[in-house]
């Protein structure tokens, strides 16, 4: 019986994957070993971390397995748990995932132990390595250089330009036409997007540009995109670059490929548009400070970078940047000044939180109300102007509630929901076992230790530790920002809280965004009623809840319905 060489090919790649899958598959049941120190035991088919997950993650993995973005806690609570274990199909590594505020916190604090994952963060080391994709000395000298930049006198500067977009962007609000009822539709993700992102490009980067004037989407001369599309464009292809393999780039350069070359090529000119608008705001900061003009610069956190790369001490590797270290940093930053350093942080994710925060508001009008009779004695003759705003200190010590409201929003909404690390050496983590009674609560808690062999892997799951009742009670799952005001007789958790990660990488910038936040939280409530949008009034309350605070994951978790009214307070 003659074989053709269709077939014989096509039974040499059926052998070869069916050989490769059963090596895969022993290969996992060899770490079974390991990961019976703790409840869990499953299979993953994907890496966490890397960004097939990412992409996939609004689908895939499905609800009651490991990995699902939405399961908060339950599975944690299923196994009765703080840490479960299981191995990633692909390259059979043991992953252990935390829940546990005191595991959480050895592995911030050891950093030798539990390195970060750089490979994970590829994605953003688009012009070159930065303070989010490296780790050890590399990303020291990082640090380093910016860290000086993120003090009072710069959160001072954070304060008043916050001002000045806000009182931009409310009269933009003011000029739109109300509906019957008086009340102004607000898409919160479009308009909070550009407030943050005028106030990291003012106040980190010295580009001052006004809410009308950056609502111009004509490309200045020797430009194809302005600045705000550029970023936004950028931001949406990041993924595309990062999935999109090399030879399917090299080949649309040679073949036109449908669909594939225009998205490629969308890609390409939104990286090299920002770039060049990078470029020239750091060739103006250059010339501020090679003539000896720096005491004119406010953007402390640019002007640290380039004095870094024009220092003369080469030699000096914690006190020097790269061309490629600056361009880097400062897209990186541009794009990402909130938790976890500047990686999912920066003006999206402060947008992502703030709709978050304001539609939770219009939900829980009696909460809206605290922050409003805060700002009230903040302000009682209204908010403040860009001509005489008020101080920095003295406000944000005035605005407690508001700031609690925003951590509260932080916990239930995380700009990212998981963190992984490496496990270097071998090591234990504390953890604790628990029941669950008949009303769902958890009750025998108990401590005990996981040992984790070196070549593992730690998920620190984020919305798990913040919806875990060990460490916020019962009540977990409700929106209560009074859980984040210290009282006599309570302290609120702070190791359970990690939406600026901890330890030695905690988010440099975090008094930024608290400050930003804020800010804006505080002037909203104070002129406007933040209101449920027309369509949704006659809805049930839990299906309003659900609709508006329904979000997808990614990169960072984003809200996909925040829209809201915002109605004029009397005295405006």
């Amino acid at each position: 019986m003659s074989v053709s060489p269709f077939q014989l090919v096509a039974g040499i790649s059926t052998a070869w994957i069916v050989k490769s899958l059963l090596q895969k598959y022993l290969a996992v049941k060899a770490t079974e070993s390991q990961l019976r120190v703790c409840p869990g035991g499953s299979t993953v088919l994907l890496h966490p971390f890397y960004t097939l997950a990412l992409v996939l993650g609004p689908y895939f993995p499905f609800e009651g397995y490991m990995g699902h973005y939405f399961a908060k806690f339950s599975l944690f609570q299923k196994f009765g748990s703080t840490c479960l274990s299981s191995a990633t199909f692909w390259n059979a590594v043991p992953t252990f995932w935390l829940s546990d505020a005191d595991a959480i916190k050895t592995v911030h604090a050891g950093r030798a132990t539990f390195p970060k994952e750089v490979e994970a963060y590829e994605t953003i080391n688009i012009y070159g390595p930065n303070m989010v994709g490296t780790e050890g000395a590399e990303w020291k000298r990082h640090r380093h250089v910016a860290n000086s930049a993120f003090n009072e006198t710069n959160n001072a500067f954070v304060w008043r330009e916050t001002i000045r977009v806000v009182d931009e962007w409310f009269a933009e609000i003011d000029n739109a036409e109300p509906t019957s009822t008086g009340e102004i539709p607000v898409d919160l993700l479009t308009d909070l997007t550009q407030v943050a992102l005028l106030v990291i490009a003012s106040a980190g980067f010295g580009r001052r540009v006004s809410f009308k004037e950056d609502l111009n989407t004509d490309p200045p001369p020797g430009h194809k995109l302005a600045f705000r599309p550029a970023v936004t464009a950028t931001l949406h292809h990041v993924i595309t670059k990062a999935v999109i393999p090399k030879f399917i780039w090299n080949l649309s350069d040679r073949v036109y490929l449908p669909l594939i070359t225009p998205l490629l090529t969308d890609c390409r000119e939104s990286f090299a548009e920002l770039g060049f608008h990078m470029h020239e705001v750091i060739a103006s900061a250059r010339d501020l400070i090679a003539s000896g003009k720096t005491a004119t610069m406010d953007a402390a956190l640019l002007r640290n970078l380039v004095q870094a790369n024009m220092g003369d001490d080469v030699a000096d590797t914690n006190k020097h940047l790269t061309d490629d270290d600056l361009l880097s940093n400062t897209f990186t930053l541009t794009e990402f000044l909130f938790p976890q350093t500047f990686l999912l942080a920066g003006h999206e994710t402060s947008a992502h939180s703030l709709c978050f925060a304001i539609v939770l508001m219009a939900l829980y009008p009696d909460i809206q109300e605290l922050v409003y009779q805060e700002a009230c004695q903040l302000w009682p003759d209204g908010i403040p102007s860009p001509a005489t705003p008020t101080p920095y200190k003295e406000s944000m010590a005035s605005l407690e509630y508001t700031l609690a409201v925003f951590n509260e929003t932080l916990r239930l909404f995380p700009p990212v929901a998981r963190l992984g690390k490496k496990v270097e050496a071998d090591t234990t983590l504390p953890a604790r076992r628990f029941d669950t009674n008949a009303e769902g609560k958890i009750s025998n808690v108990e401590k005990y230790d996981v040992a984790l062999k070196a070549g593992s892997f730690v998920v620190i799951d984020i919305r798990a530790l913040h919806f875990n009742p060990i460490h916020w009670g019962d009540d977990a799952e409700e929106f209560k920002p009074a859980r984040f005001i210290d009282t006599d007789n309570y302290r609120w958790p702070r190791d359970a809280f990690n939406a600026f990660s901890g330890g030695p990488r905690s988010c440099i910038g975090q008094r930024f965004s608290l400050t930003e936040s804020a800010c804006i939280l505080a002037h909203v409530v104070r002129k406007y009623e933040v209101c449920i949008p027309e369509a949704l009034k006659n809805k049930p309350w839990d299906e309003q809840k659900k609709i508006m605070l329904h979000w997808t994951p990614g990169i960072t978790i984003t809200p996909n319905n925040a829209r809201v009214t915002f109605r004029r307070r009397p005295s405006y």
